[in-house]
């Protein structure tokens, strides 16, 4: 999977992530932000 793939889905999931935030949507926040951290793995992992 290429690297700059893995950078946009990342930030789709942490715009999720803040936008469920501020919904007050807290579940969903936390497993967005989940998602988007997930993401710095796999792009460490695409760059090797």
């Amino acid at each position: 999977m290429s690297s700059w793939l893995i950078i946009v889905t990342g930030l789709i999931y942490a715009y999720i992530a803040l936008e469920q935030g501020f919904k007050g949507n807290m579940p969903m926040a936390v497993v967005y932000s989940g998602y988007a951290f997930s993401n710095v793995g796999l792009y460490i992992l695409a760059t090797k």
